[in-house]
């Protein structure tokens, strides 16, 4: 479940936290490890710089070097001798690497930057997550570890057993309030997996739930928190929103209290760990989980909600959301100490909530983990980009592949300041509505490309005549076809182990824990697939070649455009392209039946003219769409449409409905509109419920809520350069005492008088409810909102504000 190492003696030995199958705790320890790196000597140097090296005075880089060995390892295809320089302590790689990478025979080092624990996981070929056999004595516990068995291992490798096992998981979340200038804990809530749930204050009052336990004061309550954690033993400790918030607070106030937030396994306090601006608290032995990060990094791409609080995040995932309270109340109510259950049920909740949500989130974590051989700790915090770096970098091993390096930080402004590939090709959408709308995409468009055409930075314009052939359009490069790349050869296996896992989902019940299992392996896969294209053109990553990106994104246009003809020729009139999606309209109104089965006889026409993998599918015949015109412009605009199929359910991209910038109302009402228009066919209701939401605005007659935008605060608020509307309204809150860091989420509301629209942002705990600014919520947002889809069907805005409506669908609506 994690791992780490530490040095006895200077000598490190590797600690791996596991669980045995009777689901005790068990600390193996790991010593016959060594870390290592790699040595590239310029031509016809390679027995002077070995000389040379086992030569360096040990005395002053106070290490010993304890072998140095030729090995062979595939570089750019080509099998290459390299020096494996072995040292008996990791802390001191970087300065035996700075020693040797001086020497004038060498070309270059690799590997060094390696941590020693994933150093010994990659080679291992150990998966996080998952069982080993491990050979080795039982030890005494001297070192007070919090485990059941200590075992000094002999061997550790990788086991076949595949099966699941009960962990033990605590959630726990805190409240804070404003006192005497200083925000203090005055709540904090526990919920373990096993049933466990508890609210820790130091204020009693009568008729208390039987979960709330009553402690002397701040500190006690902290001190009991501690010992709460370390008598239910879990394995791992989430949070939502932790390492941002509850974490850095509780530090705060344990500096202030003088306490020592001791939570891991060993008898160490948490402690920070920092990734660039990202902070994450790391607790030995027990695997500290921020739900918030992992979704934020991970699962917000794909999906509605663009605001990721616990609120909105659970209510889509879970269909449950958070208790009622703001932040004023809990203030008012702590202050007067009265209807305090009400306070507990609150905190209570928030950890039951991401307890639900961690069981609900840690699957995918920890297929995430086994895929790359990341510890959860890790692969929860992990971007895109680090998922699928480490992903190649555990394959490489098996490969004998040697792994490039980091680029230096030069090096990666040469490659921000190199000119942007072109992108996507995108036909303007035909705005207005259409009837019978065929929607066909390419699966894994640029996954499979990567497979089909062999991209990737060490096949890159080779010198096979015959090559030539797979020239990349537009371009004069080229990709080898005689040998398969290393990342195209991986990246196959993930497409097609996918593939397979959809079919036995199939197969398996919807919802039972085996549809689960296989949905969150499918998932995982899905995600290193996909972000590979990506990766190959970031400028931080080490397999970087950014012709590998452009080739993939040239042969993209290139396929778009070759079905795109086709279709034509098929009979087809192109409604809207982009990317890797074709939407149409057959020439013939013959029915739906027979429409489909023509969009079945085309998927299987072009995926028997399409090469290697890349495949087309026919996703579906919807009943209708509209497709919506840009702000000045006539044509339609790039990814905004909503499509709604013969069931009846809609499909809507790039409206207001799913941006962060937009109040609930807007959002509403823009769905609401574009509901009645393709469900209802009556554009008439449409413009009268736009009518009446907008007189309801004036009149007074709408509730905060429903107006309040909310956004989130990304980083420090001293660090903003532009104050936007929700930065003003955040430094307004924090004036206040109200607890405002990076990852909170703020919700404001525009109110009347002068200034700017910043100026007027108040948080929505200091706004009644006449105070709103009206025209500004017609103006900037029910109005805008509703004339994206509005203008599609020729209506201007004075006439949905003023004047006469005329059904303008009659010719849709008759079919």
């Amino acid at each position: 479940m994690d791992a780490d190492y530490t040095l006895v003696e200077n000598k490190p030995v590797i600690r791996l936290y596991c669980k045995d199958s009777k689901l005790k705790t068990v600390l193996v320890l790991e010593s016959s490890f060594k870390p290592y790196f790699l040595v590239m000597p310029k031509k016809g140097k390679m027995a002077e710089l070995k000389k040379k090296i086992e030569e360096l005075d040990t005395k002053k880089l106070e290490t010993e070097i304890l072998k140095v060995e030729i090995v062979e390892k595939v570089w750019m295809m080509e099998n290459i001798k390299l020096i494996k320089v072995t040292i008996d302590n990791p802390r001191k790689i970087p300065d035996v690497r700075d020693s040797v990478k001086h020497l004038k025979e060498v070309e270059e080092t690799y590997e060094y930057d390696i941590h020693f624990t994933k150093r010994f996981m990659i080679d291992k070929q150990i998966e996080p997550m998952n069982w080993l056999e491990v050979s080795g004595e039982e030890i005494e516990n001297k070192e007070n570890y919090q485990v059941d068995r200590t075992i000094e291992a002999k061997s550790v490798k990788a086991s076949e057993i595949k099966k699941d096992i009960g962990l033990k998981v605590l959630a726990f979340d805190t409240e804070f309030v404003d006192e005497d200038g200083k925000s203090k804990l005055i709540m904090l809530s526990l919920a373990g997996s096993e049933g466990f749930k508890k609210v820790l204050t130091y204020c009693n009052w009568d008729k208390k739930p039987n979960y709330v336990e009553v402690v002397k004061g701040e500190k006690e309550l902290i001190e009991k928190f501690i010992k709460d954690v370390r008598e239910y033993d879990p394995d791992f400790i989430c949070s939502y929103n932790g390492d941002n918030f509850d974490f850095p607070k509780l530090k705060e106030r344990c500096s202030e209290l003088k306490v020592s937030l001791k939570l891991g396994r060993d008898d160490v306090p948490v402690h920070v760990v920092r990734r660039g601006r990202i902070s994450s608290v790391k607790i030995k032995g027990r695997v500290s989980v921020d739900l918030f990060s992992f979704i934020d990094h991970i699962l917000s791409a794909s999906m509605r909600s663009e605001v990721m609080t616990l609120d909105e995040v659970a209510q889509e995932l879970l269909g449950v959301g958070k208790k009622d309270m703001k932040y004023k109340e809990m203030i008012e109510i702590w202050k007067k100490k009265e209807q305090l259950e009400r306070l507990a049920e609150y905190n209570m909740w928030d950890s039951e909530l991401t307890l639900k949500l961690a069981e609900h989130i840690l699957p995918q974590i920890f297929v995430l983990s086994r895929l790359t051989g990341q510890l959860p700790f890790d692969a929860s915090r992990y971007t895109y980009s680090q998922l699928v770096e480490s992903f190649y970098m555990k394959k490489s091993f098996p490969e004998n592949i040697l792994i490039p390096n980091r680029p230096k930080t030069e090096e990666m402004e040469e490659r921000r300041m190199a000119p942007v590939y072109k992108g996507a090709f995108v036909i303007e959408p035909k705005k207005g509505i259409h009837s019978d709308v065929l929607v066909f995409d390419f699966r894994s468009l640029y996954p499979t490309i990567i497979v089909t055409h062999n991209i990737d930075p060490a096949t890159f314009n080779c010198k096979h005549k015959e090559c030539e052939k797979n020239t990349v359009p537009g371009e004069k490069w080229c990709f080898c076809k005689k040998s398969v790349g290393f990342i195209p050869k991986y990246l196959e296996h993930l497409i097609k182990t996918r593939q397979q896992i959809k079919e036995k989902m199939k197969e398996a019940k919807p919802e039972s824990d085996e549809w689960r299992m296989l949905g969150n392996e499918q998932y995982a896969l899905k995600i290193i697939a996909n972000a590979t294209y990506g990766y190959l053109g970031y400028f931080g990553s080490k397999w970087y070649r950014r012709e590998c990106g452009a080739a993939a994104a040239a042969w993209g246009r290139y396929y778009i455009n070759y079905v795109i003809e086709e279709a034509k020729k098929f009979g087809f009139e192109i409604i809207y392209g982009d990317t890797d999606s074709l939407m149409a309209k057959y020439s013939k109104n013959l029915g739906k039946e027979k429409i489909k089965e023509i969009g079945e006889k085309f998927e299987k026409m072009m995926n028997e003219k399409l090469p290697g993998i890349i495949e087309l599918e026919f996703r579906d015949l919807y009943q209708g769409g509209i497709f919506v015109s840009r702000h000045a412009e006539e044509v339609g605009a790039k990814k905004r449409y909503a499509l709604i199929d013969y069931k009846g359910n809609l499909e809507i991209r790039g409206f207001e409905t799913v941006r962060r910038d937009w109040c609930e109302l807007s959002k509403r009402i823009q769905r609401q509109v574009l509901t009645i228009i393709l469900r209802e066919k009556n554009p008439v209701k449409a413009v009268q419920l736009v009518r009446e939401t907008v007189k309801k605005i004036r009149e007074g007659k709408v509730p905060i809520e429903e107006l309040t935008i909310f956004e989130q605060i990304t980083r420090p608020l001293a660090s903003y350069e532009q104050i936007g509307p929700h930065v003003k309204a955040a430094q307004k809150a924090k004036a206040k005492g109200r607890p405002v860091g990076e990852g909170t989420v703020i919700g404001f509301v525009i109110t009347k008088g002068i200034g700017s629209i910043s100026d007027r942002a108040e948080p929505v705990e200091d706004v009644k409810p006449n105070q709103y600014d009206p025209e500004y919520y017609v103006g900037h947002q029910i109005l805008p909102a509703s004339m994206r889809v509005l203008k599609a069907l020729g209506y201007t805005d004075q006439e949905v504000l003023t004047g006469k409506v005329q059904k303008k669908l009659e010719a849709w609506i008759k079919k």
